[in-house]
Parts: structure tokens; sequence; C-alpha cells
């Protein structure tokens, strides 16, 4: 019975051989609000099962080591193909995948379930943001492919602001909440799984510069659009700044402990 529980928790805390359900689940959304309230509600939904079902706590006791190896391949090998795309809904479904599988790392590791809670959250946030901007870039030049027509810093300069933003908090750059989320689990882990962790900070490094690149750099050649609204800049710019906010705090509690 256990086993069907994990099966059905690797499918909404996406965990390879099963991510690619959740993408799946992801990209059947209509719409992009819709993709950024499922990118967000899947995970604490697989969560709450394996909490509530007591499976992480059975899992916890005795997690086999080829499980932990797994959930950083699934890290590995999203952060790969995030790396290898251009396009931002793709991207970010990618990245979303590549944060949360490190989930797993942590049964067995952190007493309390909220705090396991937070970190999935920490992933689905960012994430939730960037599939909103990329819906906007649709609405806005007909695609969300970056590359096509150079970049969009003079195009579109403050939706290009925000998208750069989420792309950093959605690679767990210092001040945002995964970046310490990440370290409180490094911390947790046998020293034995640090090559494996840094070879993901890195694959996010690249990834991150190779977004900001096609985002940013370039002649724009494309039709002529509006900018994001002025509103809508703020909205995004307040959500950005109480997510780093949050990190900050969280780092704070972090170096105290």
């Amino acid at each position: 019975m256990h086993i069907i529980i994990w099966i059905i928790a690797g499918t909404l805390l996406p965990w390879f051989p099963f991510s690619w359900i959740f993408n799946r689940l992801l990209v059947s959304a209509p719409g992009a609000w819709a993709r950024a309230l499922a990118v967000i509600v899947l995970p604490q939904l697989g969560l709450l099962l394996l909490l509530k079902s007591g499976a992480w706590l059975i899992l916890g006791q005795g997690m086999p080591q080829a499980l932990r190896a797994l959930a950083l391949f699934t890290a590995i090998l999203y952060a790969y193909r995030a790396a290898g795309t251009r396009d931002v809904q793709i991207w970010a479904r990618f990245m979303a995948t590549s944060g949360l599988s490190l989930t797993w790392l942590l049964i067995g590791l952190l007493p309390g379930h909220w705090g396991v809670q937070l970190f999935a959250l920490a992933w689905s946030i960012p994430a939730a943001l960037m599939l909103v901007w990329a819906g906007i870039l649709t609405h806005k030049t007909g695609g969300s492919y970056l590359g096509l027509t150079g970049g969009f810093a003079r195009a579109l300069p403050r939706l290009s602001v925000l998208m750069s933003l989420t792309a950093l908090a959605a690679t767990a750059t210092p001040v945002f909440p995964n970046f310490f989320a990440l370290l409180e689990a490094m911390e947790s882990l046998p020293l034995i799984w640090m090559p494996l962790l840094l070879l993901v900070l890195l694959l996010w490094g690249w990834t991150v510069g190779r977004f900001l690149q096609d985002l940013l750099f370039g002649i724009y050649h494309g039709e002529s659009v509006h900018d994001l609204s002025v509103g809508g800049t703020w909205l995004g710019g307040l959500t950005l700044g109480i997510f780093a906010l949050v990190g900050l705090f969280w780092g704070g509690i972090w170096i105290i402990n």
C-alpha cells in the first residue's frame, strides 16, 4: 500500500521517472494562472499524502540510499534540460521539477512537517511567478520562446526585470528562501552527497546564465509591444520583495541555530 502512495506522491512531488507525469499535468492546465496554481498545489498534495498516510515516517526510518541518489539524479537531469530550452514555460517547469525533487532528500531529516512544506514552497513560488510571466509574454508577443526576436530588455523592460529576478529566485540565488533551504538540506545530509548537490548548483548557475542571455541581450527586431503595466510591475515586485524578505528571515534563523 505504501508503495502505491509513494508512486502517487512521486507524481505530485516530482521524482524520476514519475516526474514526466507532473510536467504533463502542468502542461494540461488551462492557462498560465492555472499552471501557476498547479505548480504550488500539486507538490503540497503529494507532501500531505506522504505525511498523513504515515508513509513519510516509515520511509524516513530507513531511506534507501538509492532513492536519495534518484532524487539527486532528477534534480541534475531537469537542471540540464532547463539549460537546453529557450521556452520560458518549459524552463519554469523543468526548474520547478529540479528543485522540488530535492524535497525527497529531507525524508527523516527535518523534525517538523512545516519545514518540509516550506521547503517545497520555496521552489514552487518562483516557478509559479515565471509561469505567469510566460503567459503574459505569450499574450504580448505570441509565444514565450526566447531568442527568435532578440532580447526584450528594451522592448519590455519592466517585464524583463521581473523575469530576470524570478529566474534568479528559481535557481536558489542567495537572499531568496530556497538558497537557505538548500543550505539547511546540505547541513543535514552526509558529506558523500555534497559533490552531487554542488553539481546541481553549478547546473542552475549555467541555466540562469543562458536564460538571462537569451532574455536580455541582442537587438529586438519584433513587432512593437506594450510593456507590463505599472500596477502589474508593482505587484510582481512586491511579491518578489516579500519572497526575498522571507529568505533573509530564514537565513537569519539558520545562522542563529
